[in-house]
């Protein structure tokens, strides 16, 4: 089996940032504060290929050829999907597995910290993106999405998947990158020594091969909620943004595991927003029912409008980095979904 050139791997990097993140304090969610927006985006989002699904299974069983870890783990999730006694469990996406994708686009679009650094790779990082280490001085990604010492101002919601929504099917076994010299990152990662930006897959046909997979089938719609507390207009331009619902660069995203043979493609639909209309220092026990009561719910072109609005502020504020959501969009490009998936090892 022939190796893959750089050119031929599903992946391209946005850059990093040149500039310090751009930190201050979080505003917090045990209050609603005047001035800022809480409520939740009630969204879709429909798979576009496959996504994989955990079972809750692990099987060490493995053979030098890999055929028979292969067999068995195909014959012990093929009872999972059969057996009749578990038609009544109930399927769910982890909302920390979209909050853990959405994280990551946040980061790329915006001045954020480097959140999880490998010991290895940490010297090829730019120094001045160290990840936040005071709760008080938290950059875009921390501040929405949670640091140490902060609980962050987004949350997501388990996503309930249909009945009759997951199948098997064989993919290529994947391998962890190689280190250069057996020590950190790989050479095509890295341009002058450092690390070229946060990598991203870019879309293709899903991969065949001997590995299977327990996924959730293509074309399958499945809704679920974000709950925010406390974001200025930017902050939610730029969590629209990274949905992949930006007004003028909107693409589909990538979730779940598998995305370099081409699994995890999903397109975000966004249904309504919801609004709360709050003072300054309303608490969120108590007077939060009479918040809820003045909600303002935008859907079709008010919530258009509305996502044109969010955007372009955090655009002005620089919060939303338009040369990262650009190349961000070419990566993740919508025609390349019909691409042929990339040939040799992974």
């Amino acid at each position: 089996m022939r190796e893959q050139t750089p050119e031929e791997k599903p992946y391209r990097f946005v850059p990093f940032p040149s500039e310090q993140p751009l930190r201050e304090k979080g505003a917090g969610q045990d209050r609603l504060h005047g001035g800022k927006w809480s409520g939740w985006f009630d969204i879709e989002f429909r798979t576009l290929m496959p996504v994989q699904v955990a079972t809750g299974i692990t099987d060490f069983v493995r053979t030098r050829s890999g055929e028979r870890l292969a067999l068995t783990q195909a014959m012990v999730k093929r009872r999972l999907l059969d057996d009749p006694r578990r038609s009544g469990i109930a399927v769910v996406l982890p909302g920390s597995s979209l909050k853990g994708a959405l994280r990551s686009l946040v980061e790329a679009l915006s001045r954020s910290c480097v959140l999880v650094v490998g010991g290895l790779t940490r010297s090829a990082l730019p120094r001045h993106l160290t990840r936040c280490a005071n709760p008080d001085n938290l950059c875009p990604a921390c501040r929405l999405f949670g640091s140490q010492d902060y609980q962050g101002q987004v949350s997501i919601a388990d996503a309930s998947v249909p009945s009759g929504s997951r199948v098997i099917m064989g993919t290529p076994l994947l391998w962890a990158p190689a280190r250069s010299q057996g020590r950190g990152l790989p050479s095509r990662y890295l341009e002058r020594g450092r690390a070229r930006g946060r990598k991203f897959y870019k879309h293709h046909r899903v991969a065949s091969g001997p590995d299977p997979r327990v996924v959730i089938k293509q074309g399958v719609t499945i809704p679920t909620r974000i709950t925010f507390t406390n974001l200025t207009s930017a902050e939610l331009g730029l969590l629209v943004s990274a949905l992949g619902c930006h007004p003028q660069y909107s693409f589909p995203i990538k979730l779940g595991a598998g995305k370099p043979i081409g699994m995890g493609s999903v397109e975000v639909n966004m249904q309504r927003v919801v609004l709360l209309s709050g003072s300054e220092g309303v608490q969120r026990a108590g007077r939060l029912g009479k918040a809820i009561s003045k909600a303002e719910c935008l859907e079709g072109e008010a919530l258009k409008e509305r996502l044109v609005e969010w955007t372009q502020q955090a655009e002005q504020e620089e919060l939303l980095l338009t040369e990262q959501l650009e190349e961000l969009a070419q990566i993740f490009e919508r025609s390349s979904l019909n691409t042929p998936a990339p040939e040799g090892m992974y």
